[in-house]
């Protein structure tokens, strides 16, 4: 080979050699700067998780994403608040009981207590103490008499002691025989905190020992348990006393009237030494007999409860369930239903409520306004009509529109004191057990107003959570995401490795 042809030969070697090695080192350089970028993101997105965990929650009924309510309750959080759970943290972090509803119910504490830490800016923290590898911390914590499944709550004056049976109900399905499960997680945490870091704690006294309804009692002693409230029963013909931290009183459904002794003692309860402050609801039995009752209510603070019961005549007006026609109307704009007025309730076996005191009135201290209006496609039924053997007349109202609900407001000024008090009377002592149709307002018709009147402002009003609809889906902006990210970074992938191959190909 001549020298000419050496010296082209070792050029072309030359370049590609060179070429190779500015390759090679190009693409040692890219695999470094990959890695290096891997390993800083997700330190980044540690760091961003412990500041600011996120979950993707795909569940149909947003199983794990805390409602604005809740939400609310967290960022008012502006103390130290602890939450002590006596278990072993895995046990609520990766659940396995065996039971898909249990477990729900277990990742929904554990991931709704990391948000609460996260949006109260860290002032709410959680600590796991498993008392059965560490027996002394039932020593150590002897003065809130928690034992294992025990839930603390404790701020440096305040506490509340829970249990992990709090946290869920359960109720037997007639039709399949099986357990339907409901979480109570989210009103347990928002009224737990709410309660612990100075939210006001109100109690509730049931009046009983007249024939009341004890299926609606327990319904809604449950309901307003749930929400933050302390509930009790009261007998008046036999209670020597009256618990002088109740607020409120209610009366569901007596089917035999009060006593005049029973009478005078709720009046000066009421009273309370000309302070007022304190508030009363009663909802009527169209199948009772209480003239006492009725006659102070009427007297004194100007609603008269009739013995006509309220039906709807339209289709569009009324529910059909179980051969009854449930009537169904709009709540009047008032104080106590101004955050849902409009909305449809269901009022079933509704006597019609007659007002006396109206803004118009000389009685200066007492007004009456009403909270539940029919139209003039509802009739009225005398009860005399209802007995067996009798027709159903069907009659116009006197004048329309038709009250089924209505209530009283009190005032008073002295030079000492002002006062307020409210007392509620509706036609209807069912309606709070039609609140599981969330198509309606009874549950906020149930709620709301008692806690306008006990001036519970900040209070969280959630409903319960059924767990037998809790499903694993996501809306069709979730599944376009989700496919996006599945295809593009696999193709991404092969396109780099497609390109990379080719370019060493012809190395």
């Amino acid at each position: 080979m001549s020298e000419k042809k050496e010296k082209k030969a070792l050029r072309r070697f030359n370049l590609r050699t060179n070429r190779k090695l500015r390759l090679g080192t190009t693409a040692t350089v890219l695999t470094i700067v990959v890695i290096a970028a891997v390993m800083v993101f997700n330190m980044i997105v540690g760091i961003l998780y412990d500041r600011f965990p996120l979950t993707l929650d795909l569940t149909a009924d947003s199983t794990y994403t805390l409602s604005e309510e809740s939400r609310e309750v967290a960022k008012k959080v502006t103390q130290n608040l602890e939450i002590l759970v006596f278990m072993n943290e895995t046990t609520f972090s990766a659940p396995t009981t065996g039971s898909e509803d249990a477990n729900v119910i277990l990742r929904q504490f554990y991931r709704f207590t990391q948000d609460y830490n996260t949006l109260s800016n860290g002032h709410v923290t959680v600590k796991y103490l498993d008392m059965e590898a560490d027996p002394t911390l039932a020593t150590k914590y002897k003065e809130y008499e928690v034992s294992s499944g025990s839930i603390l709550f404790r701020t440096a004056d305040q506490y509340r002691v829970i249990s992990i049976d709090d946290l869920y109900t359960e109720e037997m399905d007639s039709t399949t025989y099986s357990y339907v499960y409901s979480s109570l997680v989210e009103q347990k945490l928002a009224s737990t905190v709410n309660a612990v870091c100075g939210g006001k704690t109100v109690t509730l006294t049931f009046l009983t020992g007249h024939d009341e309804n004890e299926q609606v009692i327990t319904a809604m002693k449950k309901l307003y348990e749930l929400n933050g409230y302390t509930t009790n029963t009261l007998n008046l013909a036999s209670a020597a006393e009256i618990d002088p931290t109740t607020e409120a009183m209610i009366i569901v459904g007596p089917a035999t009237d009060y006593s005049i002794e029973e009478i005078t003692r709720l009046r000066a309860w009421l009273n309370n030494d000309t302070k007022l402050n304190r508030d009363l609801m009663v909802m009527c039995n169209y199948l009772g007999e209480c003239p006492n009752l009725y006659d102070f209510l009427k007297n004194d603070y100007g609603i008269t409860v009739t013995d006509n019961l309220i039906v709807e005549t339209d289709s569009n007006n009324y529910l059909q369930m179980m051969g009854d026609l449930i009537p169904l109307t709009a709540v009047q704009d008032t104080d106590l239903t101004k955050d849902f007025a409009d909305e449809k309730v269901m009022m079933p076996y509704t006597l019609e409520i007659k007002t006396a005191f109206g803004t118009d009135t000389d009685a200066e201290s007492v007004t009456n306004y009403s909270m539940i209006e029919f139209p003039e496609s509802a009739k009225l039924i005398p009860q005399s009509s209802l007995e067996e053997g009798a027709d159903a007349e069907r009659l116009d109202a006197a004048a329309y529109p038709v009250i089924g609900m209505a209530y009283a407001k009190e005032l008073r000024q002295t030079s000492e004191h002002a006062g307020e008090t409210n007392v509620i009377v509706s036609g209807s002592y069912l309606f709070p057990i039609t609140s599981s149709l969330v198509q309606y307002k009874n549950e906020a018709l149930t709620l709301e107003p008692m806690r306008t009147i006990c001036s519970l402002g900040d209070t969280v009003v959630i409903s319960a959570m059924d767990l037998s609809t809790v499903t694993l889906s996501y809306s069709v902006a979730d599944a376009r995401a989700i496919q996006i990210v599945m295809i593009a970074v696999p193709l991404i992938l092969v396109v780099i490795s497609v390109v990379v191959f080719l370019k060493r190909r012809h190395l």
